[in-house]
Formats: structure tokens, sequence, C-alpha cells
């Protein structure tokens, strides 16, 4: 009897294509990333680092709303979320538009637009696959 729910957990995650479970997994740490920003941010607002109090902590919510809202696709993206669906896309074209602005202008820095790019364009080419299409089609 213990062994059934373990069964079917196995049976759930074997029904997904292992390139969905990697744009899950890309899309967590991206958001894992946000929060750190947040933590960051949240840190050098109390050290007093910030040159306008307002701005800074405006700035901090903002990037707290964006790790709330990435972590809550990244949540229905395993769950197979018909609502997950389009959000995924948004949030990994605002991803790449910073990353290729990253290349760019006075403090372009090519590595960071690498690391907004490829995992982005992965995760927005896993959901346009035939498979993924289909799982969230008839979710």
């Amino acid at each position: 009897m213990l062994s059934q729910p373990t069964q079917e957990i196995n049976t759930q995650l074997s029904k997904r294509p292992k390139i969905l479970l990697l744009a899950v997994l890309i899309t967590a740490l991206q958001a894992l990333a946000l929060w750190a920003v947040a933590v960051w941010s949240l840190i050098s607002i109390f050290q007093g680092d910030s040159l306008s109090l307002v701005s800074a902590s405006f700035l901090t919510g903002m990037v707290i709303a964006g790790a709330l809202f990435l972590s809550n696709v990244a949540l229905g993206m395993f769950r197979l979320k018909r609502w997950a669906y389009t959000p995924s896309f948004v949030m990994q074209l605002l991803i790449v538009s910073i990353g290729v602005a990253s290349f760019g202008g006075d403090y372009g820095v090519v590595v960071i637009g690498l690391v907004l790019l490829v995992p982005s364009s992965f995760v927005f080419i896993a959901m346009f696959s035939k498979s993924v299409r289909l799982l969230f089609r008839y979710s």
C-alpha cells in the first residue's frame, strides 16, 4: 500500500517529456535568481547603499513581484496548467530582450547577455515543441 503513491508520482513524471521537465527546471532557476536579486536589493536598502529610498523600494517590489510571478509560472508548468503556457513565453521574451540589450551600449557585457539569452531561448523552443504543446492543449 505504501508503494502506490510513489508509483503514481513516477507515472505522472514519466508522462511528461524530458524537454518540458528541463524547461521547468530552467524557469525555476530563473525564479530563484530573481529571488536572490530581491534579497540582495533588500540588503542594500537596509545597509543604506541606495541613493533614493523610494526608487530602490519600488524596484525591489518589482523584482519581488517578478520572482513571485515566475515561481508561480514554473509551478504551473510543472503541474501542466493551461494558464502557465502563455506566461512562460512572455517571461522568456522579457528575459531575452534584456539579454539582447546586454550585448551593446556603453555598459554591455557579453557574458550577461549569453547567460540570459541561451536558457531563455531553450525554454522558448521547448515550449513550442509539439509534445509540449499537445500536453498543454489537452490538460
